[in-house]
């Protein structure tokens, strides 16, 4: 057999070896690149993370350092919602844009200086004999609910249905059905000491009138201030006054109620009530039929104030209170006073008013100028009858009081006190006045006179003893300054001298005052005394605190409706059901977390590039709480700031 040629299989095997060690080394040298690439994809990823954060970290120490607080018209970052950062580290651009969160109510309560809610949802601070702290008047299937604590200083009774509260405890006896575990005819009452929130008025507010009342179903607007007309209030909100069915709008401030028709005759005679028969009454910030809740951050609310005897009775239709939110002090929006009684202001005796000019063209002549007629010293103006039965007319002016008469105030009484003589013993003179102070009709009297003689008589000349004349009605208005005193003395003897020593007007009037529950408001047992009676009743709602230490409170509770929505402190109150209930009647909300509203952030990073736009895909967003002690007023770097979400969108 010829052997086979083998030549050439060398450089074959040559090649396949050659062939395998160049697909090693490209498969080597591949891997080598993409890990070079991996490395650089995952440097630069890091380098856009820390870009990332520090975009994130100017914007919100941009925020931490502003006044932005979330109000209408504000932007994140000034004038913009959107913050640009140029090359801002260097090498790199970033946007930053931010979407605010709806606003948070802080609700808390670190210490007295700084607690914006009430410890308890019900607090009952009476402890008159055979009055109830809480009386709960429902049907057998209802079940009252009260989430919070109920602490009361006397008893706790609910006759039919249940009650539920977070926690109950009361000095005194308990009866009914009383879910949970309560704690009735204690010793000692932890937790019921009476929280004595300031008043916020230190003085009255300004006098208001009442608003026109001409259309039905319209919005009737209230301003802020004092009021003290009750039949005024009730005539307008009766069912068939010119403007029933309508919205009976209080406009975000404080009111304070002191009604005085039973002792102002200048105001309609009547019972110091304010019946509403009619219509829906809202106090706060309009919003559709309701008020803006402060539970839901609303700042612009209202405080209506009671004093005296003055009361408020909803019989028909509804009314709404909301008071205004504050990260320091409960929402207050119905308040009884507990402290303050009015003073009246007497302008007599060494006090009198006096006059300061006097006409020059009178028969008294020279003789009759201020001075002369403004003291009791002998020094008088003189004038001697020149026929029988002569007059002679003098006009003095002056009679400024101190200091302004605030409006409000009611004349208490009034009279002209002038001393004078005349000297024929065998008659009598005669005085008339009148007495004009601007506006309305003159004040007009007389005065028989005295016997003639050396020594000085002083006439005291009632002036507007009805409480209705002009000077009632300028003193009321607040706009008395002074008056013009018309003089004209009589002779009836011929050759008779008349000695005008000194006209002086004595004044006593009452101001406004701010004044402590009274009358009927503060006697007990409410309901069982006659005498007693409620500081408001009927069906009012209040999206706040109640704050009516002294007096006791009756209202009407709806099914699902809460008639107090911040907490109540109360000498007592009674709960009458509309029907079988559901839902929270007496609520006291609770803490809250730890900051006030939220911003959404959203960062852009553009290596190497010098504009950012905010579009693509995001680097980084967050989402973080502003915390300010004063929400309404941020003080720009004393705010804290928490990290409630940070994310890198993947």
């Amino acid at each position: 057999m010829r052997r086979r040629d083998e030549r050439g299989s060398s450089l074959l095997l040559v090649l396949v070896v050659i062939t395998v060690i160049g697909l090693a080394l490209s498969a080597l040298l591949s891997r080598t690149d993409s890990a070079e690439r991996v490395s650089a994809s995952l440097r630069d990823q890091t380098e856009a993370s820390y870009a990332a954060d520090g975009a994130m970290e100017a914007a919100i120490n941009n925020l931490r350092n502003s006044g932005y607080n979330g109000e209408s018209g504000q932007r994140c970052f000034g004038l913009s919602d959107t913050l640009s950062l140029l090359l801002f580290n260097g090498l790199d651009s970033a946007t930053v844009t931010c979407k605010p969160d709806p606003k948070q109510v802080v609700v808390h309560c670190q210490d007295a200086s700084e607690c914006n809610r009430p410890d308890n949802a019900l607090l009952t601070l009476g402890q008159i004999a055979g009055e109830d702290g809480l009386t709960v008047d429902q049907p057998a299937g209802s079940s009252l609910q009260i989430h919070g604590k109920v602490v009361s200083h006397s008893s706790v009774t609910v006759p039919a249905g249940k009650l539920s509260a977070g926690a109950l405890s009361a000095l005194g006896g308990c009866s009914g059905d009383l879910l949970g575990n309560p704690l009735c005819n204690l010793g000692e009452l932890p937790g019921g000491d009476d929280p004595a929130y300031p008043s916020p008025l230190s003085s009255v507010p300004a006098l208001r009138a009442l608003p026109a009342c001409t259309t039905p179903g319209s919005v009737v607007t209230f301003l802020p201030g004092y009021y003290d007309d009750a039949v005024g209030l009730s005539a307008m909100m009766k069912s068939d006054s010119p403007c029933h069915g309508s919205t009976w709008w209080f406009k975000p401030g404080i009111y304070y109620f002191d009604f005085h028709n039973e002792s102002n005759p200048l105001l309609d005679s009547g019972d110091n009530v304010w019946t509403v028969d009619g219509g829906n009454l809202v106090g706060g910030t309009l919003s559709g039929s309701s008020c803006a809740s402060p539970l839901d951050g609303a700042t612009a609310g209202v405080q209506f104030i009671f004093g005296g005897d003055s009361r408020l009775d909803v019989k028909s239709g509804k009314a709404e209170l909301c008071g205004s939110y504050s990260a320091t002090e409960p929402p207050i929006a119905l308040r009884g006073l507990t402290s303050g009684a009015d003073s009246p202001v007497d302008s007599t005796g060494a006090s009198a008013l006096r006059p300061t000019a006097v006409s020059l063209v009178s028969k008294f002549g020279l003789t009759a100028t201020p001075s002369r007629l403004g003291a009791v010293d002998g020094v008088a103006a003189t004038w001697k009858s020149s026929v029988a039965d002569d007059t002679a007319p003098v006009t003095i002016n002056g009679f400024a009081p101190p200091g302004p008469i605030p409006a409000g105030s009611v004349l208490r009484s009034a009279a002209l006190k002038i001393t004078h003589r005349h000297s024929d013993i065998t008659s009598a003179d005669k005085l008339d006045v009148s007495l004009d102070v601007g506006s309305g009709t003159p004040l007009t009297a007389s005065v028989a006179g005295v016997a003639g003689g050396t020594s000085y008589q002083t006439e005291t000349v009632p002036l507007d003893a009805s409480g209705t004349g002009s000077l009632a009605q300028a003193i009321y208005a607040g706009t008395f300054t002074g008056a013009s005193v018309a003089l004209t003395a009589g002779l009836p003897v011929k050759g008779d001298t008349e000695d005008i020593d000194a006209v002086r007007l004595e004044l006593s009037y009452t101001p406004p005052a701010l004044r402590a529950a009274g009358g009927c408001v503060v006697e007990g047992p409410y309901p069982s005394s006659t005498s007693a009676c409620a500081m408001v009743s009927g069906r009012v709602s209040v999206l706040g605190t109640v704050y009516t230490p002294a007096a006791a409170l009756d209202l009407s509770v709806a099914p699902g409706a809460p008639v107090v929505g911040a907490g109540a402190v109360v000498r007592a109150l009674r709960l009458t059901a509309l029907g079988t209930l559901s839902g929270v009647a007496i609520d006291v909300p609770n803490d809250s977390p730890a900051f006030t509203f939220g911003v959404q952030l959203t960062a852009y990073i553009c290596p190497g590039g010098l504009i950012c736009p905010p579009s693509g895909r995001p680097a980084l967003q967050a989402r973080i709480g502003l915390v300010d002690a004063n929400p309404s007023a941020p003080v720009a770097g004393r705010r804290a700031v928490t990290v409630l979400g940070w994310w890198r969108p993947g």
